[in-house]
């Protein structure tokens, strides 16, 4: 498929494609998708086709698939929006002037009493309105440790517990990581939250509730140094594409199946 691609050949690229699927019988690896995706972008560019490169990373964006700008898919995506220029760009980067990435997270992270968290065995149905108005919300034992964190997303169930409904031990970060690395963890995750503890505190991620949190870091925190945040709002755009880019709303959609 990469000599066909580098040729520009993009009907013979897409055969491939179709037939890998048949073949497969529906089931394929995540780095297997991405890089036909990336040799269906580069054939169409090498053909000069940039409407239909355009339309696979708008697909892409659409399905919230993170790849990393670094990755050949990345790569790919960098030249179709250089190609596109400013007004058709596809992704709209964020930038956070108030914010250098490689800060340790201690620095921006809030104290973990003042996101507020919830006894674990507490029921939804008593604070669904909590979880109307924020994404993630860190969950404590009766010790006061940090047992997990519930996602909007995951509450489903109004008369079950709290903890039911998490996603298992929290994400955890030790004070001196870089905001870069956390907002990484975040994404590669899908999770909203992390946890900060001391340094001492943790084991290759894994969090005791003997441990006492210092603080927490969201991507809600993230969000509102940008300048497209409104600081008025009670949430927060969509965080599921790599590197903190999100599509722009007037994008056009891929037509191509």
């Amino acid at each position: 498929m990469r000599a066909f691609a580098t040729r520009g050949d993009v009907d013979m690229v897409m055969r491939f494609n179709k037939r890998m699927w048949l073949d497969s019988v529906g089931s394929i690896s995540r780095a297997a998708k991405e890089e036909t995706h990336e040799l269906l972008m580069e054939a169409a560019i090498n053909n000069n086709q940039i409407d239909l490169a355009r339309g696979l990373l708008r697909r892409i964006v659409n399905e919230k698939e993170c790849f990393s700008w670094t990755s050949r898919v990345g790569l790919v995506a960098v030249k179709v929006e250089s190609l596109s220029g400013f007004t058709n760009s596809l992704l709209r980067p964020h930038v956070f002037p108030q914010i250098i990435l490689n800060d340790p997270v201690e620095k921006y992270m809030v104290p973990f009493q003042e996101s507020r968290p919830l006894p674990a065995d507490l029921i939804l149905r008593k604070v669904v309105m909590r979880l109307l108005k924020e994404r993630a919300v860190p969950l404590v034992d009766d010790w006061g440790g940090c047992i997990g964190i519930v996602h909007r997303d995951d509450c489903t169930k109004l008369d079950a517990p709290l903890i039911s409904m998490s996603r298992g031990p929290p994400l955890c970060v030790p004070t001196s990581t870089t905001v870069e690395h956390v907002i990484d963890l975040l994404l590669r995750n899908k999770s909203e939250m992390v946890i900060v503890v001391k340094s001492g505190n943790m084991y290759e991620g894994s969090y005791t509730s003997s441990s006492r949190p210092l603080g927490v870091f969201s991507l809600a925190i993230l969000w509102s140094f940008t300048g497209d945040y409104s600081s008025g709002s009670d949430d927060v755009p969509d965080a599921g594409i790599s590197r903190a880019a999100k599509p722009k709303p007037d994008a056009e959609a891929c037509n191509h199946s």
